[in-house]
């Protein structure tokens, strides 16, 4: 069992290095020229504007931006890691557009956990029950606000309850945009929303 084990992992390791050149050399064929802000997320979404640009076939890149874990001191931090989501999400939509692919890619983003309402004693909040996703794409059928803002005077113990089941949310991307079937992916069917 332990030999088997270590051939699997050494054929992942093997693996998992030559996507990672092969994925180094198609960024090179059409690197962006794009202006980013000198962040790890900016530089982080100028390599996957490269590797749209090269027509790479992957299409779903991802990339985190930590920590919005803020029990302790939220205001300041969040504040740092909204303005550097902001100039790198700016940036890369810019370029996708000068490059006349914005409708060709939607932008999503997700956070493991929501936060609580009321602050902490720290100055922070402690984790929640629901959270805000972002959609941005030139492909977007639906604009604004999808759904009413959070009610604040209407929480359970304490928690924003929750108006769309984030499943419907993965539904839709894996219909709608990923032509996927998103019935085998989930185990379950969802409603589907009107955003794309």
């Amino acid at each position: 069992q332990e030999q088997g084990n270590r051939s699997y992992l050494y054929k992942t390791l093997v693996e998992t290095q030559q996507c990672a050149g092969t994925l180094f050399k198609e960024s090179r064929k059409s690197v962006s020229r794009g202006q980013y802000p000198n962040s790890e997320l900016a530089k982080g979404l100028k390599q996957i504007a490269s590797l749209l640009f090269s027509d790479i076939s992957t299409r779903v890149f991802y990339i985190s931006l930590g920590s919005f874990d803020t029990h302790v001191n939220q205001e300041t931090q969040q504040a740092r890691l909204f303005r550097e989501l902001n100039d790198a999400v700016e940036a890369f939509v810019k370029d996708l557009k000068q490059q006349n692919r914005f409708q060709d890619v939607l932008i999503t983003s997700f956070s493991e956990f929501g936060r609580r309402v009321h602050q902490n004693a720290s100055g922070g909040t402690d984790h929640g029950t629901a959270n805000n996703l972002f959609f941005i794409g030139g492909g977007l059928k639906q604009q604004g606000l999808l759904n009413p803002l959070a009610d604040l005077s209407n929480l359970t113990n304490g928690d924003l309850n929750y108006q769309v089941d984030f499943k419907q949310v993965y539904a839709t991307l894996l219909k709608k945009w990923l032509d996927s079937d998103d019935q085998q992916i989930l185990h379950n069917s969802y409603e589907y929303l009107n955003f794309i």
